[in-house]
């Protein structure tokens, strides 16, 4: 029984090791399979991950190479556009700044010769305060001197712009009186000097141009007054009636003769004119007559302060023709008015002959050194 057992368990022995090897097989089996299949599963997974790697990288590459070309093209756009502006730049600047170096050395040129031109400038009034202090020092009359000269030059005036040769004269004479309260005989040929003046002038004869200028604005502000010619019409109430007619019948000569004679009357009418034969006047025509007339004493008037004799008498004529023309001969306002335009006619306007006068160069001699001998000149 026991060897029966031992049999029994040698038998099952065998069976449990051959189950033990297929099991260690089968194990072995699919661990070879779990193997290569992991084998193949990482060699497909490492082959496309790095052609995926490859394909990206090529990419980024690509992308990189892209993304630097047009970079580098806008840098060098961008370069361009700064180099042009700032060459712009640099001609903007530049015409500024060569205006204002000229304008510094201008204003360096001004101020040396404004600075020069002040010194000159100065040193000359210090001279010319040491000249008048020397010459009041020497010559105690200069402001008589002064006094002279100043009337000389009114003279002058009056003379050569107002045309007033009497008040030149008044003037030339008191400018004497202080030469003369001076009582310096070295004076002498300054005295003659203004004697001479003073004889030209008063030989000028003097036309009294204010004078005549008042009697022209009289005769404008009376023209509206002067009565013009007109023709006279008879009135019918005014002719003379038909004589009476005898009844008799012996009386038929002298009643022929009356009724001839006042058809005769009637028929021919004579009038005597004062003036010659005219139209008659519109009242606008009137109006342009009159403005004609004032317009050409106003004209004599200008003529008349020019110093224009021509002008002057043309105007004055024509306004004494058409005043002449017509207006009423007969009432004593047209015979004034003609009578004053034939004296304004006869006035002769008078031009001084005398350009300068010989006593100014003296008296600029003695008003500048204080006596008439120029024993140095003046540095002014």
């Amino acid at each position: 029984m026991d060897k029966k057992k031992l049999d029994d368990n040698a038998v099952e022995a065998p069976t449990e090791l051959s189950s033990e090897a297929d099991a260690n097989k089968a194990a072995l089996a699919v661990k070879e399979a779990d193997t290569t299949s992991d084998t193949r599963v990482e060699r497909s997974g490492v082959s496309w991950g790095f052609l995926f790697n490859l394909i990206f990288i090529l990419l980024l590459t690509f992308a990189t190479g892209g993304g630097g070309y047009y970079l580098y093209q806008e840098i060098a756009v961008q370069k361009d556009k700064a180099q042009a502006l700032s060459v712009e730049l640099k001609q903007a600047l530049s015409e500024p700044a060569q205006h204002i170096s000229r304008l510094e050395r201008e204003q360096k040129q001004l101020a040396s010769s404004t600075n020069s031109g002040i010194d000159k400038l100065k040193n000359n009034q210090l001279q010319l305060s040491d000249r008048v202090a020397k010459l009041a020092q020497r010559n105690p009359n200069h402001w008589m001197a002064e006094e002279a000269k100043y009337l000389v030059r009114m003279a002058g005036s009056k003379l050569w712009l107002e045309k007033d040769p009497s008040t030149s004269a008044s003037l030339l004479k008191a400018a004497d009186d202080r030469i003369e309260s001076m009582k310096d005989p070295s004076l002498t040929p300054l005295r003659k000097a203004l004697a001479a003046d003073i004889a030209s002038v008063s030989a000028i004869k003097s036309t009294d141009i204010a004078g005549t200028v008042l009697t022209l604005d009289n005769m404008i502000e009376h023209l509206n007054q002067l009565p013009l010619n007109r023709v006279d019409v008879t009135n019918a109430a005014n002719r003379p009636t038909n004589p009476e007619m005898s009844e008799s019948i012996d009386d038929w000569q002298e009643n022929l003769a009356k009724s001839w004679k006042a058809f005769m009357d009637d028929f021919v009418v004579i009038r005597k004119r004062t003036t010659d034969i005219t139209p008659i006047l519109t009242p606008d025509q009137q109006w342009y007559l009159v403005e004609n007339i004032r317009n050409k004493l106003l004209q004599s008037q200008l003529a008349l302060y020019r110093q224009d004799q021509v002008n002057y008498r043309q105007s004055l004529t024509l306004a004494r023709k058409w005043i002449y023309q017509y207006f009423d001969l007969s009432k004593a306002q047209t015979e004034e008015t003609l009578a004053a335009l034939d004296a304004l006619s006869t006035l002769e306007i008078q031009t001084p002959g005398i350009n300068h006068f010989q006593s100014t160069p003296m008296l600029q001699q003695l008003a500048t050194h204080g006596n008439l001998m120029v024993t140095e000149e003046v540095s002014l």
